[in-house]
């Protein structure tokens, strides 16, 4: 049984690494040909994509009475995201964002502030998401979604469908590659979700931790792909979009079921705390790329890692 585990191990990765190639390659030509530039890409349809897996979990774990293991996973993706993903993709390969690039990311960014401390506020208020609170989350996403973005502004963007593949083709691309992700991710963190219910470690925590890094395993594949094939505009889209996306789906879960929120999640060393503390200093590493260097090296990626590698340290003592 050992054996046929590590068999499905080492195959979930091999389909998660081809599914984010599917995705990032469908994307890519998707925007270029309708174009809508790559960071719209990144930040629409592969983030969509990606953040399937978060959606199903939260649902499914609201559903069978379990929030904890709903917002666990949901705040614990998007530190991850940040923290792990962000970081680790900046360290094997530095993100150079142009002053054109910056007038796209701008907005989406200010977005993803807003909807981060509204999240966090609401969360507070009660320790509970109801209908209404939801409502607005998910009303952000649709309002940030529907904004009329113009055509790219990045350079050499001119392409036809015959150049990239065609339409068809390139959409069969992202959903392939979307259910690949989804799938192959399930079962990389089906098995770590069951040796840490053995040995009695607490929903929260395995939410936080196990759930969160396997569910935020398509952004992590999709933006080291993306880094791989010098699509840094995916990357910082992906980040921007799958942490936009998964609060937006928290809003949507708590329409559809009031989700409650654990108090334990608040305070100077916990989860809401690293929450905030990563998004800020994600938006303010990329907005600094317009004041000095356009570019994020690899120190800041260091830093990130750094401070997720802080996060799990204090959590591990607090929920477990």
């Amino acid at each position: 049984m050992e054996i046929w585990n590590l068999l499905i191990f080492a195959a979930s990765f091999a389909l998660l690494w081809k599914g984010a190639d599917f995705l990032v390659k469908g994307a890519s030509g998707i925007a270029k040909v309708a174009g809508m530039g790559t960071f719209f890409a990144g930040f629409i349809v592969v983030a969509f994509g990606t953040s399937v897996p978060e959606f199903v979990v939260c649902l499914v774990a609201v559903i069978e009475g379990s929030s904890d293991i709903a917002v666990g996973n949901m705040v614990g993706s998007n530190i991850a995201n940040v923290g792990l993903i962000f970081g680790l993709t900046v360290l094997i390969s530095p993100i150079v964002i142009s002053r054109k690039a910056w007038k796209e990311q701008k907005l989406p960014l200010l977005f993803l502030m807003l909807i981060t401390f509204a999240t966090y506020g609401l969360s507070r208020t009660g320790f509970s998401l109801g209908r209404g609170e939801g409502a607005l989350l998910f009303l952000l996403l649709g309002v940030l979604l529907f904004l009329p973005y113009g055509k790219s502004t990045e350079e050499n963007e001119t392409f036809t469908a015959s150049q990239e593949g065609s339409g068809w083709k390139l959409l069969l691309y992202v959903v392939s590659g979307s259910v690949l992700l989804a799938g192959s991710a399930h079962f990389l963190v089906s098995s770590a979700v069951e040796i840490a219910t053995q040995i009695g470690i607490s929903e929260l925590f395995i939410g936080v931790t196990a759930i969160a890094l396997g569910t935020s395993l398509p952004e992590l594949a999709a933006s080291l792909v993306a880094a791989w094939r010098k699509e840094q505009s995916i990357v910082v889209g992906n980040i921007i979009g799958s942490n936009f996306f998964n609060l937006g789906y928290l809003g949507l879960v708590a329409l559809i079921r009031p989700v409650d929120v654990n108090p334990k999640m608040f305070g100077t060393s916990s989860e809401f705390t690293f929450f905030i503390l990563l998004t800020v200093l994600f938006v303010l590493l990329i907005g600094k790329t317009q004041i000095g260097k356009n570019r994020i090296g690899k120190k800041k990626g260091a830093l990130l890692l750094v401070v997720y590698a802080t996060f799990l340290y204090f959590i591990s003592g607090s929920l477990s």
